[in-house]
């Protein structure tokens, strides 16, 4: 078995990091339409339980939905760095509000080319 790698380092943290908190927790609309343009390939595809969205408009109409039915105080946050390896990345995150328990948790699983998301599934886990 080859230890080479292909292609350049991916930083799965920093990328996975980002996608969290400068698109799906990010309530200034300009800044999460240039942080979607940033991170996600153009054909990006969005699959969460019971919906599917693709494209930057996809990305961005999914977190439209959640920021929008969810009270300001809301954040979202991490249980730990994201890990990853052959261009797929994984890492947990909760979301409620600040000075309390998580209303939601789950778990993000991102595949990776070019430096860009190109796939993102989303988990929720059971309440």
């Amino acid at each position: 078995m080859s230890n080479q790698q292909t292609g350049p380092a991916i930083d799965y943290d920093g990328l996975m990091q980002a996608h969290l908190y400068r698109v799906f927790a990010e309530r200034d609309l300009e800044r999460r339409r240039a942080a979607i343009r940033e991170l996600y390939a153009e054909t990006v595809s969005v699959f969460e339980p019971g919906a599917e969205a693709t494209g930057h408009d996809g990305v961005y109409h999914t977190v439209d939905a959640i920021l929008s039915n969810a009270p300001p105080s809301f954040v979202f946050g991490t249980f730990g760095p994201a890990v990853g390896h052959h261009g797929i990345g994984r890492m947990r995150w909760h979301f409620g509000p600040s000075d309390g328990q998580p209303v939601v948790t789950g778990l993000d699983v991102v595949e990776i080319v070019n430096g860009k998301i190109t796939k993102l599934y989303v988990f929720l886990d059971p309440a």
